[in-house]
């Protein structure tokens, strides 16, 4: 699948997509403009807060006959919860590849969506009118911010390092002395015993 973002050589990017959803593209637009730039864990942050309806969207475009909210500055704003979940879920899967790519803090170095592949289909209660069924799509790409290469490098080793520790070493117990047992000499059994003469008395 090509994407809409031309990278630089040796440029370290993680990717994520999802084609074939049932969303407005509008929606997704809009929410789609409202992290456009940002880091991509804070752009999760926000995510997270929309999708549960904390925080609304500020509708930059396809607003026509949408009302003002006060709580981002009185401009033209909504809460399009369905499209903050798949917008979040879609980025959380790019934070995702870019950690398994060992990459450090990244930002939203791409992100857009847009109308996909559109179905016929009828009215419902035998009508014959057209009510198509449109999907979207949405696709982000994350880019490596400057700087964090090293910190990334340093904290991969960190984890190796943690992940293996050195084997401890024993103190070496000394080897037990082995004690010399001393050879007696035995009296061969062919030769007689000498008997042995008693010490003489003194005579008084």
């Amino acid at each position: 699948m090509t994407y809409a973002y031309q990278s630089i050589p040796n440029e370290r990017t993680a990717m994520a997509r999802v084609d074939g959803v049932n969303a407005s593209y509008k929606d997704l637009a809009n929410v789609c403009s409202n992290v456009r730039g940002r880091n991509a864990e804070k752009a999760l942050e926000f995510l997270n807060e929309a999708a549960r309806g904390d925080r609304p969207i500020r509708l930059y475009k396809f607003n026509k006959h949408r009302g003002h909210v006060g709580r981002i500055g009185g401009v033209k704003g909504g809460w399009p919860v369905k499209s903050c979940k798949i917008v979040r879920d879609v980025l959380a899967n790019a934070i995702a590849n870019a950690e398994s790519k060992g990459m450090g803090a990244c930002k939203i170095a791409h992100i857009q969506a847009n109308k996909k592949l559109v179905y016929g289909r009828m009215s419902a209660k035998g009508r014959r009118t057209r009510q198509d069924l449109e999907t979207a799509f949405v696709e982000i790409v994350l880019k490596e911010i400057a700087g964090q290469e090293k910190k990334a490098e340093e904290k991969k080793m960190e984890n190796k390092s943690v992940s293996t520790p050195k084997a401890e070493t024993k103190p070496s117990t000394p080897a037990p002395k082995t004690e010399e047992k001393k050879s007696e000499v035995k009296p061969s059994s062919g030769a007689p015993a000498k008997p042995v003469a008693a010490p003489a008395q003194a005579k008084s």
